[in-house]
């Protein structure tokens, strides 16, 4: 019976680890910030389940397993949390995703980022029927920025460059 244990104790030890280990290797070769994050939360609530389950087994019968069993819940419960506040915090600050249309290629910079601007999908038979059926289908029209917004921005630019050419001429004009 405490062999079947140990080799249950030591696959979970083992398969946590490796866990673990893939998610920092996840995190240092993902691309970005939010495919990192996600690499690196999925790894964190899975390998740190193994560990603490395979720990669980070595603590035999004693108050060990229970502690062990309060930090797993924890860690359960708050891991998730963490990462989809960090996740949210990110994506309100303005962090960028790297967004890849149906076919796995990057979408145009030029793309507003809400999503009534995505292009129309071609289904497979179309794609595959050629070039004109995927000229046939429409794209939804790209809504315009909102005037106001690019009002300010004429107006902080223009409010600007005035500024320092008569700062320059009437430097000019005393000397």
């Amino acid at each position: 019976m405490d062999l079947v244990l140990d080799i249950a104790s030591a696959v979970l030890l083992l398969t946590g680890g490796f866990f673990v280990f893939v998610g920092g290797f996840g995190v240092m070769r993902m691309p970005e910030f939010f495919t990192r994050m996600h690499a690196a939360s999925l790894t964190d609530t899975g390998g740190a389940a193994l560990i603490l389950l395979g720990l669980m087994l070595q603590g035999g019968l004693t108050l060990v397993p229970l502690k062990l069993a309060a930090i797993f819940l924890f860690l359960f419960l708050t891991s998730p949390t963490a990462s989809y506040a960090l996740a949210n915090a990110a994506l309100l600050s303005g962090v960028k995703t790297a967004c890849r249309n149906e076919t796995g290629s990057p979408l145009p910079e030029n793309q507003p980022d809400n999503a009534t601007s995505r292009p129309a999908t071609v289904s497979r038979a179309k794609a595959s029927a050629g070039k004109t059926a995927a000229k046939k289908v429409s794209r939804k029209a790209a809504p315009a920025k909102p005037a106001k917004t690019a009002a300010k921005k004429a107006v902080k630019k223009a409010a600007r460059k005035p500024a320092k050419k008569t700062a320059k001429k009437t430097a000019r004009k005393k000397s």
